[in-house]
């Protein structure tokens, strides 16, 4: 009985895990100057409208000093860069 319960337990913890939606935020990165030195932590400064759900296009800033404390959005982020955009 107790190992029934473990399992169906686990298989229940995979299917939340597999629900659990994410958001994907994608954009140019502004960077600081590349002489700066210290800390340094990335801001979204710009969202644009999407039609597409958990899809976000936006703009990316590099800013001074560490990021602040307990800020966690739970996106994922492609940052790209200027070098990456001549590729295209």
């Amino acid at each position: 009985m107790r190992l029934k319960l473990l399992s169906r337990l686990e298989r229940l913890e995979v299917q939340a895990q597999a629900t659990q939606e994410a958001t994907i935020q994608i954009g140019p990165l502004k960077r600081l100057p590349a002489d700066f030195l210290g800390d340094r932590h990335v801001v979204v400064a710009r969202r644009y409208p999407s039609g597409t759900p958990n899809w976000e296009t936006c703009e990316f800033e590099e800013r001074p000093g560490p990021a602040p404390s307990g800020v966690q959005d739970g996106a994922s982020r492609i940052y790209v860069e200027e070098d990456d955009l001549r590729l295209l």
